[in-house]
């Protein structure tokens, strides 16, 4: 059976080694590194270990994915021949693709992983930022997260990010949720003599010349109103409250037939902002739009029979059955291939065909508020004169 130890160097340097796992070092003939930048490497030389350096595989690989997968797979091989201890930065759990790779082979079978020491960066990098923990906080891989995973009511441990062209990557995500303006923090081999903690606003982090496998980005909580009013869920507490007990006296006490005609009229302004190509229009009419969603889904969680997120996973489900072309096997190749995978979704969801009616009044009203809105008219005046002088 072959086996490779998988051993934790610590977050920086020997001074937060624990004991055992230094003693464990020492007793190893030879030791595999992913990496010799670590702090505690120089100590392994003068102990006179033999050492296997793994840094040239990063020089042969275009990718850091074909670089921890060539790593495992000469870890592996000389498991054909001896006892592997190999020795990674940090916790062998935290954060180490190489270590995935080598549970999920060990799975397979024909190999046997341990895993042993190493104190997490996340020990050193709450200290030295004084990140209280019991407020909550998340960490997020620089390499993968996606803007939906951020949260401004946490604060926030970036990791994979190494140098400036990282820093630049990661800074471009951020900015799609955090103000420029947002103070960061960032953090360079915590914990050890040379911990650097550097503070810069969020758009200047990529400016610094830096480059070190010990950094870190840290985003404490904030508590903005922007931010806040950019999220779905404060969104829904906020239509929560309005028809609650304690709420609006007027939103408490609507139906969804009262609403009726609310809709109806916000659809005609989304259209007269679109016709006008006023653009800010359309984002203000699109939002009234939304209040209607949001209001009918308070007043349905309200009454018991279902809530802001069934209507979400109604759409969702729904877009995703109906386009099996882009989130699913089908091929479409012209206009009625499309019509023919649209039609048989709905087939499969049990839709049979009807006379729609809306349609047709669709495309009579938009067609009077065309006129309306290039003619330069008050859309009530037209729809008088129509009243006036079409009683249909």
């Amino acid at each position: 059976m072959k086996r490779i130890e998988v051993i934790g160097l610590g977050s920086s340097d020997l001074d937060q080694m624990p004991l055992g796992v230094w003693r464990r070092l020492e007793q190893a003939d030879r030791i595999h590194l992913r990496t010799e930048d670590h702090p505690a490497v120089s100590a392994l030389k003068e102990k006179g270990a033999e050492l296997v350096n793994l840094d040239h595989i990063y020089e042969q690989n275009e990718t850091f994915e074909g670089t921890y997968q060539a790593i495992v797979d000469s870890l592996v091989a000389a498991a054909e021949h001896e006892d592997v201890v190999y020795a990674v930065p940090g916790h062998p759990l935290f954060y180490e693709t190489t270590t995935e790779l080598l549970l999920e082979q060990e799975k397979q079978g024909g190999l046997e992983v341990s895993v042993s020491g190493g104190q997490s960066f996340i020990d050193a990098v709450i200290s030295a930022v004084k990140v209280p923990v019991n407020e909550g906080f998340q960490v997020l891989d620089g390499m993968a997260f996606k803007t939906r995973d951020l949260d401004h009511h946490q604060h926030t441990l970036i990791t994979q990010v190494y140098d400036q062209y990282s820093l630049g990557e990661v800074k471009l995500s951020l900015l799609e949720y955090y103000p420029a303006e947002t103070q960061v923090k960032i953090v360079d081999a915590a914990g050890s003599t040379h911990e650097q903690v550097i503070s810069r606003p969020l758009h200047e982090i990529d400016h610094l010349d830096i480059q070190s496998n010990l950094l870190c980005l840290y985003i404490p909580k904030v508590e903005d109103a922007r931010l806040s009013q950019r999220d779905i869920h404060h969104m829904t507490e906020v239509f929560d409250t309005l028809v609650g007990e304690n709420g609006c006296p007027w939103d408490k006490v609507q139906t969804h037939e009262s609403l009726e005609r609310y809709l109806l009229e916000e659809t005609y302004e989304v259209i007269e902002a679109i016709e006008r190509q006023d653009d800010e229009g359309i984002v203000e009419e699109l939002g009234d739009i939304l209040l209607q969603v949001a209001l009918h889904s308070a007043i349905g969680k309200k009454d018991g029979y279902f809530d802001f997120f069934d209507v979400l996973d109604s759409v969702t489900a729904k877009v995703i059955r109906r386009h099996p072309h882009v989130f699913g096997d089908a091929s479409v190749e012209t206009l009625d291939d499309l019509d023919r995978v649209w039609s048989e979704a709905k087939v499969k969801e049990g839709k049979k065909e009807k006379i729609k009616y809306e349609k047709s009044y669709g495309s009579i009203v938009l067609e009077w508020m065309k006129e309306t809105i290039h003619e330069g008219k008050p859309l009530e005046d037209i729809l008088k004169e129509r009243g006036q002088n079409d009683e249909t």
